[in-house]
């Protein structure tokens, strides 16, 4: 044992780690601190936009109250408008879902051209043969959604002289409801 050593005058701590310890222990209560102003101030932001929302919302409703008359004379105003906007759509997702329907495996659609909103359909079209092309005109005519169909168009595609399909274009009238 070395009694050289006077235990009560020598300093046995790591500054430095303290130090370190104290900065770092600093940084997480500022960090921290920084992190509930924030929030605060937000919370109080949203609070406030709240108030001036249900403020306004409660001041609209003590405003002056549509008669009866005006109400039915408004609902008239918005059914004659309505009913024009009706007749001037066309359910497209209707008829592109009953074409999908229709078209046999062996026919593939390359174009479709309406005219009329809608109502009357020019189909171009390709088959790989006769029977996919005879499949597909008998679906069509026998479709309660196309009324009038003909074929105005029929071609062979050809390539190095072999027959490689056919070409056709229908027109019919579309009748989706």
């Amino acid at each position: 044992m070395n009694f050289d050593i006077n235990l009560a005058t020598r300093v046995y701590v790591d500054f430095r780690k303290v130090n370190a310890l104290l900065i770092l222990f600093i940084f997480i209560l500022v960090s921290w601190i920084s992190l509930n102003l924030y929030s605060f101030t937000m919370s109080y932001d949203v609070a406030d936009k709240l108030e001036a929302y249900v403020s306004k919302q409660t001041s609209g409703s003590k405003g002056n109250k549509v008669s009866d008359s005006e109400y039915s004379r408004f609902l008239a105003d918005v059914k004659s408008v309505n009913a024009i906007l009706y007749s001037r759509s066309y359910d497209w997702l209707a008829l592109l879902h009953n074409l999908e329907q229709l078209v046999p495996e062996g026919v593939a659609l390359k174009s479709l051209d309406p005219s009329g909103k809608g109502e009357f359909l020019k189909l171009t079209a390709t088959a790989r043969n006769f029977a996919s092309l005879r499949k597909f005109i008998e679906n069509l005519e026998s479709s309660k959604s196309f009324t009038e169909v003909n074929l105005t168009d029929q071609s062979t595609m050809k390539e190095a002289n072999k027959k490689i399909g056919i070409n056709l274009t229908v027109t019919c009238r579309a009748s989706i409801l």
